[in-house]
């Protein structure tokens, strides 16, 4: 079946579009913040459900909590400097090509809560805050699933 015209038009513009892949130093610090972010906030949950501390009055946080959470805190400003980054350059290249869009909207969405749902831990009480934490933690350890099918399916892409 031969080509038309304008089908071969259209695969020279994917061709010529943009390049998707992060150059290399980028691709580290995205990779090397997410992994920091996403383990600091794992072993606040390990810590705080799995190893809190007692005394005659009842639980306690554990020790480790605080020194977790400000980690988490730092890292998660600079999630979202990337993600400005991610979302200026990264995405609408990537877009264009239509190129794992599905994997990549998941993950976008995954972010968008998550980066949501931490402003409402930090500026909310009450009911808000407990529904907040209980998205943010499942939402948490999800985006794990989520940026690794992403990655994993660019490589096999290559």
């Amino acid at each position: 079946m031969a080509l038309r015209e304008s089908d071969l038009r259209v695969e020279m513009l994917v061709r010529s579009a943009p390049r998707v892949r992060m150059p290399r130093v980028l691709r580290t610090v995205v990779f090397g913040v997410s992994a920091l972010l996403w383990l600091s906030g794992a072993l606040w949950l390990l810590v705080h459900f799995a190893f809190p501390q007692h005394n005659e009055f009842g639980p306690l946080p554990n020790p480790w909590e605080p020194g977790l959470m400000r980690a988490h805190g730092i890292l998660a400003v600079g999630a979202v400097f990337l993600l400005g980054w991610l979302a200026a350059e990264h995405i609408p290249a990537g877009w264009s090509r239509a190129l794992r869009r599905a994997s990549g909207l998941w993950l976008a969405g995954c972010t968008l809560v998550l980066v949501v749902s931490g402003y409402a831990l930090y500026y909310s009480t009450g009911g808000l805050h407990e529904g907040a934490a209980a998205v943010h933690e499942w939402l948490g350890i999800a985006a794990l699933v989520a940026a690794l099918a992403h990655w994993l399916r660019s490589r096999a892409a290559r």
